[in-house]
């Protein structure tokens, strides 16, 4: 795994330790967020031709969804500390084969909500892979890289504790085989904090 990921863990937990308890005396505690949306990938110009032109070939449609996994530990009224996996699905298939590339970000980050509930900014880094998935070659993965992720959302629950949805666009850059692949995603959130 990157050096870089290792400092950043070791950053986040030595920032985030001190302030824990103080969190658990004000109210907040831990986060719990489980969602799932659209995906819009960025692919390098020649992995993105030759998909576009298998999505133009008639009887092949193509399916591109997102997934995501937070569990996030209050540092304060307005903020968490957040452990943060997304993945986002992109699937090109007829009625026999299909081929789907997978891209995952394995990340630690920060949530900020300005006013303790509504709207919130969180950006995070860590691991980024690719799982190439088809029906004639098997599974292929890629080594993990370096990945960074931001993502503005707003909270409907008026609570700053308890269930609640949230909508989130959020924007994955992810290093796969040293090349940039982003990723926009468009998600609703079940979220219990």
């Amino acid at each position: 795994m990157n050096k870089n990921i290792y400092i950043l863990i070791v950053l986040i937990a030595t920032l985030a330790a001190p302030t824990l308890a103080a969190s658990q005396d004000s109210g907040r505690g831990v986060l719990f967020q489980l969602g799932a949306g659209a995906s819009f990938p960025s692919y390098p110009s020649q992995v993105e031709t030759v998909l576009s032109y298998m999505d133009s070939v008639p009887g092949i449609d193509r399916l591109k969804l997102s997934l995501d996994i937070a569990l996030g530990a209050a540092i304060s009224q307005q903020a968490y500390v957040m452990a943060r996996v997304d993945g986002m699905a992109d699937r090109l298939y007829d009625s026999h084969d299909f081929i789907q590339m997978n891209l995952y970000l394995y990340s630690l980050g920060l949530r900020y909500y300005p006013s303790v509930t509504g709207f919130y900014v969180e950006g995070g880094a860590g691991a980024s892979r690719e799982v190439l998935q088809s029906s004639v070659a098997g599974d292929t993965a890629s080594d993990f890289a370096f990945g960074f992720g931001a993502a503005i959302g707003y909270d409907f629950n008026r609570n700053a504790r308890g269930f609640g949805l949230c909508v989130e666009a959020k924007y994955d850059n992810l290093t796969i085989e040293n090349e940039q692949v982003g990723a926009l995603m468009l998600t609703l959130n079940l979220c219990w904090k």
